[in-house]
């Protein structure tokens, strides 16, 4: 018997319509508190014409059956809600509609804790150092049509999830996208209940340095995940981990993970129904562990666990895709009391079809084995486009009308909520109150999208892309950015918004394209937001650098690009560019590498994706075994997230890489590299700069000791720490030719490097 589902029949049969909130959002007159423009004041009365200039100010403020619109803009900082709104009349806090509002820079974008009936929504949400979006102990929250990216950071100690709510309940997290944070997009965290989440696209999370990150992860009970779109992520796409028992997931395409489509582990009375699962590296569906009391039906997975990935070791762990075998495995203590039915399998390649206990070649052997997936099909689901990952159905498909309508947890509608129809090419070999519901996430012929079935204006946002051509140049600069790229799940109308980074923009408009002019040198950022007709939006980012006309520039510190360590020898490490924007054509990267274990001599270097070089700007060793290397490179070609830096060494070493990026500059001047064991570091003194305006970078490793501390005059960025050994960076703009040093204090051997950049 399978122990079904706690939550009660009134919300599992009303999933869609809880579900369906989307990115809209009406706003009362005369209960508006208003934010942004160029007359803002925090200290005054707040109108339309003169807002409060901050987020924050408005959330101290705002009270039940107010709207909190934020005009558009970068927002540098953590909000805090403090009011609760009530039933019928919710706090709320909006994005101007069509508007790309930015919350950057802070421990968290928004924090919702001990609230009640509070809306945020439309916001894009990147460069926190902690959760996104945070939730906790709270009900009746609704977080919709947000985009949260760059949570975090990818070393140990620093991780962040892109939304998590924790201890809450009866809330609703819909429509929104979540990419490159660097743990899971969407975690809902011991003691989230009656929640549901729904219609969200989880892509590329990563930690970079072990496979932990999901698309969405559920450690607690009784909740509800329909209709999502995740993939790319270093793990499984959807994870019911330890505590997530009795939940639901239904509707939810998931592909091209790094380990599951679908996990579940140690977890009871889940119920796995109607979901499309695609060439993910393990199990497409895997249920293990303790695990116990499920029900996984009208599941279509295929070409699962049959693909090598990372054939070349990374940290020494080669994941090939076999740890766990099978398009379904159901592992470990799970098969007495799992029951699999009416779901669709096939591989493409020779490998396991299916483990029920033990490994299956094909369905029939399991079902003559276990007497399990009496209506279960092995066959080719036709999908419309493998190579671009539409899977929705195509005439002839064997998955339609074919599906267990009364499943618990099937759904009367599919993905995109188009009505279930009946194929009148196929005769209906489906059973329960319909006898024509497709197997899958999706249903053929169910929406205005004709035969693919993906049509029916249902509530996906649209996938945005964007390409700005030329990406750098010298200034008076003339760029086109190109949104031509960007698509809608529903293939519904796009209007597109333009925002050149300088205070101008174009748009709403119908064309994907718009043209502008750079007059000053400078790094900007261009953003287009996408919006279909339902009002959902998606948005991209691309950064390019103008240079002065002259041949000068404006040196800047751009960002961050990644950091990676090892603590076993390689002759090689690299860094994975994490942020959305990439790195700039016409940047330079810097590379700070700290090795430990190596010889005092032989050649360090660097390659990237894009076929980037990387030369050594500062090289200094202590005859232990440590050596620190400064690398620079001018990025001819752009980097783009998941791109990878590889630094090479010339013997097995242990290493610590971090990667900035440098805007402004052209190549290297001067430079000067010390070590020691006092208290106080230094480089040395450079040679005296060329230009006046140059930018001075700073490193310094420290071996068995404690973190560094700058001196005063330079701008310190985050130290690196793996265990007692740190790698230090900072920087400083020059105002006048002159020498420099790169100085401070640190206990311990210690290595240090000073260079300048013009």
């Amino acid at each position: 018997m399978v122990r079904l589902f706690s939550m009660s029949a009134a919300v599992s049969a009303g999933v869609l319509a809880a579900a369906a909130i989307g990115s809209a959002v009406a706003f009362a007159d005369g209960a508006t508190i208003y934010v942004g423009g160029p007359n803002c004041s925090d200290a005054g009365p707040n109108s339309q014409a003169q807002p409060y200039c901050t987020i924050g100010k408005a959330a101290s403020v705002v009270t039940a059956g107010q709207t909190v619109l934020v005009a558009a803009g970068t927002y540098p900082e953590k909000v805090t809600v403090a009011r609760s709104g009530a039933a019928g009349a919710p706090v709320v806090f909006s994005a101007v509609p069509g508007a790309t509002v930015t919350v950057t820079g802070g421990a968290n974008g928004f924090v919702v804790s001990n609230r009640q009936y509070v809306t945020i929504n439309g916001f894009t949400v990147t460069g926190t150092s902690s959760y996104g979006i945070t939730v906790s102990g709270s009900s009746n929250i609704v977080l919709s049509g947000n985009t949260v990216t760059l949570a975090g950071h990818p070393a140990r100690g620093q991780l962040a999830a892109g939304i998590a709510l924790s201890n809450s309940s009866a809330s609703t997290v819909t429509g929104n996208v979540t990419h490159h944070n660097s743990d899971t997009g969407i975690y809902l965290k011991s003691g989230t209940t009656t929640t549901t989440v729904s219609y969200n696209e989880s892509s590329f999370n990563a930690n970079q340095y072990q496979r932990n990150a999901n698309g969405i992860n559920v450690i607690g009970a009784g909740n509800v995940v329909i209709g999502n779109r995740v993939h790319d992520n270093e793990d499984s796409g959807l994870q019911f981990y330890t505590g997530g028992n009795d939940n639901l997931a239904t509707l939810n395409v998931s592909y091209n993970n790094g380990d599951h489509g679908i996990d579940d582990l140690n977890v009871t009375g889940g119920r796995l129904i109607g979901n499309t699962i695609y060439h993910n590296c393990t199990s497409g569906i895997n249920v293990e562990g303790t695990s116990g009391s499920y029900l996984v039906e009208n599941n279509i997975s295929v070409d699962n666990a049959v693909f090598v990935v990372n054939p070349t070791p990374i940290n020494g762990y080669t994941n090939a895709c076999n740890r766990r075998a099978g398009n379904i495995g159901i592992w470990d203590s799970a098969p007495p009391s799992t029951t699999v039915n009416a779901n669709l399998v096939y591989l493409t390649v020779p490998g396991t079809m299916y483990v029920f206990g033990s490994p299956y070649p094909s369905l029939a052997a399991m079902q003559a084995a276990t007497g399990q997936e009496q209506l279960g099909r092995q066959a080719d689901p036709r999908f419309a486009d493998l190579a671009g990952f539409d899977l929705r159905l195509t005439e002839g498909s064997p998955a339609i009308d074919s599906a267990d309508s009364g499943a618990p947890g099937e759904q009367a509608t599919d993905l995109t909520q188009a009505t279930r129809v009946d194929d009148a090419t196929v005769a209906d070999t489906g059973i329960g109150p319909r006898s024509y519901d497709d197997r899958g996430a999706y249903e053929f012929g169910g929406g205005s999208g004709g035969g693919g079935g993906g049509g029916g204006g249902g509530p996906l946002p649209p996938n945005a892309a964007l390409s700005v051509s030329p990406a750098g140049g010298t200034a008076p600069l003339p760029v086109t950015a190109d949104a031509s790229g960007s698509t809608d799940p529903q293939g519904q109308p796009l209007t597109y918004s333009f925002s050149f980074g300088d205070g101008t923009g174009a748009g709403p408009q119908g064309t994907p394209t718009a043209t502008h002019t750079y007059a000053t040198a400078g790094t900007f950022t261009v953003a287009v937001t996408v919006t279909n007709t339902a009002g959902l939006s998606g948005t991209a980012q691309q950064t390019l650098t103008v240079s002065a006309p002259s041949g000068g520039g404006n040196p800047a510190y751009v960002s961050p690009i990644a950091n990676n360590y090892s603590t076993s020898p390689h002759t090689s490490g690299y860094i994975t560019v994490w942020r959305a924007q990439g790195v700039a054509a016409g940047d330079v990267a810097v590379l700070s590498v700290e090795l430990t274990g190596t010889s005092a001599t032989g050649a360090v270097g660097g390659t990237d994706d894009a076929g980037n070089g990387y030369a050594v700007a500062s090289d200094v060793a202590d005859g232990n075994g440590n050596r620190l290397v400064v690398l620079y490179g001018v990025v001819r070609t752009a980097l783009v997230p998941d791109n990878r830096i590889v630094v090479s060494f010339p013997d097995a070493a242990t290493y610590r890489i971090v990667g900035d990026e440098l805007s402004g500059v052209a190549g290297l001047d001067q430079r000067a590299a010390a070590g020691g064991t006092a208290s106080a570091f230094s480089s040395g003194s450079t040679g005296t700069t060329a230009a006046a305006n140059e930018f001075v970078f700073g490193a310094v490793g420290v071996f068995a000791g404690t973190a560094p501390a700058w001196d005063p005059g330079w701008t310190a960025l985050t130290v690196y720490a793996v265990g007692t050994n740190y790698l230090g960076r900072a920087y400083q703009i020059a105002s006048d030719t002159n020498t420099f040093a790169a100085t401070g204090t640190a206990s311990g051997s210690w290595l240090a490097a000073c260079v300048t950049f013009r």
